[in-house]
């Protein structure tokens, strides 16, 4: 059974079909606290490493059982990092890491840093092991710094925090206290940024023993008087508006080992306007470009091209009721016919620049026959606007604090199919609008997605009783969605949607190589508003 027909068996069992979906739980099941618990890991990634090295079950088992390694006290400390090392060496050199995971590459980092702070501890007292205690901490130092990067990318702001203050600790442990209190300013820097106010607190005091003072509660309390108490209410005002908006997309596909990465930008002017009892939103947009620098010279698993043609059917026109809500995707046989010639255009545009896109083009023709129905259309207009905007009418959001919902979402694999998931959500900090601003008039909201793996395993039997396959042999779909947003909540104008989705789809063939592994990070950029006549 390949990719491509279980793809569509699985969008015929789930189209039209409303699932009541659990919000995502860490993969880390284990109790971390013993030995034996370190052999249950052990034991747990030899079995999904036979199923498959690149899964994202064997990833998320390597880097936390690295993690465990240099965290157990007692025994022989330097053969256990050694292990702890050979885990993180194997992960790091999967090309699946940063693809399939969620903060791949921060959690190595992050992982990186237990190591080397670990083996400092583990050093000797002998003259030279100071000098690899002291090279060690300079290791953690890098890793730590490098992680608080990474996870501000990944919009994990906590772990950020939290990885900014362990700069602070190596710092501590260096003896450069001026460093180390530097470092500890900045996260709590972070932690009124953010609106982390007991972690401010713990800060607060930790900064007051490094800098000579006494930690007196009264004296923690006097520097958080100020800490800031923000909420935001957002409020539907829209106005008549021009703006240059830009999409762009970076698509990942890591399949049979072997990775394929592509690049994709449109840009659009987009144009608001109050009509009789409406709202209409409409586009014109340029031509769409495409960084392929490694063409498929076979027919592609269906994720690039269900990707491209993601790119082909942005900038829709829409309306929307007076109060806000969406109405209705507008003018879909003009869309199809744009859409159709967008394709003939792309498909021109490669071959002049002697890129062999025959079987690339045949398969985003077909991804596209499945999204164009007016059906699917609606529905993704409308998910894309409810995101940026019409979720949030009404909503009054303090900082810091996770919010739950349900929504229905269209599946990665499968954008045709839209499936119930649990979303937490928070307004994460105030921020410009836009990259050129240095007002913070917006701010921040985050979210994270992800389908119920015990429904999805329901749905996955089911396929594979459909295709009459082996029952060893067993399909896995995993999808997990983040997105940030950069909104005005005075008038609720979206100035910048990024979104990531990352998926884990395997067929469970007797190969344990054979599964295919993508991620898509998506923005749409707006620029600054041009208020129009009339508004």
């Amino acid at each position: 059974m390949n990719f491509a027909a279980a793809a569509t068996l699985l969008a015929a069992m789930l189209s039209g079909t409303a699932l009541p979906l659990r919000a995502a739980e860490s993969p880390d099941t284990f109790n971390q606290d013993t030995e034996s618990n370190a052999k249950e890991f052990a034991a747990s990634i030899e079995r999904f490493n036979a199923r498959d090295p690149q899964s994202p079950d064997t990833l998320n088992a390597r880097l936390s059982y690295a993690v465990l390694l240099a965290k157990i006290e007692g025994g022989d400390c330097q053969t256990r990092l050694d292990s702890a090392q050979n885990q993180l060496d194997l992960a790091r050199a999967n090309p699946a890491l940063g693809v399939v995971l969620p903060s791949g590459q921060a959690r190595l980092s992050d992982a990186e840093y237990q190591v080397h702070s670990a083996r400092a501890a583990c050093s000797g007292s002998e003259p030279r092991d100071a000098e690899l205690r002291n090279a060690e901490l300079h290791a953690a130092l890098e890793s730590a710094q490098r992680a608080v990067a990474l996870y501000r990318d990944a919009f994990d702001a906590v772990s950020m925090v939290a990885m900014q203050f362990n700069c602070g600790v190596v710092y501590h442990d260096l003896g450069d206290t001026d460093a180390a209190v530097s470092a500890l300013q900045a996260a709590i820097a972070m932690d009124r940024e953010y609106g982390y106010a007991d972690d401010a607190e713990d800060n607060y005091s930790q900064l007051l023993q490094w800098s000579g003072q006494e930690a007196d509660p009264d004296q923690v309390t006097a520097r958080m008087q100020d800490f800031p108490e923000r909420s935001a209410t957002l409020a539907f005002d829209w106005f008549s508006s021009d703006a240059g908006v830009r999409f762009e997309s970076d698509y990942t596909q890591v399949e049979d080992g072997a990775a394929l990465n592509v690049h994709s930008t449109r840009d659009a002017q987009r144009r608001v306007r109050k009509g009789l009892g409406s709202w209409k939103v409409s586009f014109e947009p340029a031509a769409a470009h495409l960084d392929l620098a490694n063409p498929p010279l076979k027919e592609p698993a269906p994720g690039l091209a269900t990707s491209l043609a993601g790119m082909l059917l942005q900038f829709h026109d829409f309306e929307l009721a007076p109060n806000g809500e969406f109405d209705s995707s507008a003018d879909g046989f003009k869309f199809g016919s744009r859409v159709r010639a967008d394709v003939k255009a792309l498909t021109r545009d490669l071959a002049a620049r002697g890129t062999p896109a025959t079987q690339l083009m045949r398969s985003i023709a077909k991804a596209l026959s499945a999204q164009l129905s007016p059906a699917v259309i609606e529905n993704l207009v409308a998910e894309d606007y409810n995101f940026e905007t019409g979720t949030w009418i009404g909503a009054t959001l303090d900082q810091g604090v996770w919010y739950n919902m349900t929504a229905s979402l269209s599946l990665p694999v499968e954008p045709q199919v839209f499936v119930k998931h649990e979303i937490e959500f928070a307004y994460t900090r105030p921020i410009p609008c836009t990259d050129d601003s240095k007002e913070t008039a917006c701010i921040e909201l985050v979210l994270h997605a992800t389908p119920d793996p015990a429904i999805l395993n329901k749905l996955l039997g089911m396929l594979a009783r459909s295709a009459r396959l082996p029952r060893q042999q067993l399909l896995q779909l995993q999808a997990h969605t983040d997105m940030r947003l950069i909104v005005d909540p005075v008038n609720l104008v979206a100035y910048r949607r990024d979104m990531r989705r990352y998926s884990y789809w395997s067929t469970g063939a007797a190969d344990p190589n054979h599964s295919l592994i993508e991620s898509e990070k998506t923005s749409m950029v707006s620029g600054r508003l041009s208020r129009t006549e009339g508004s």
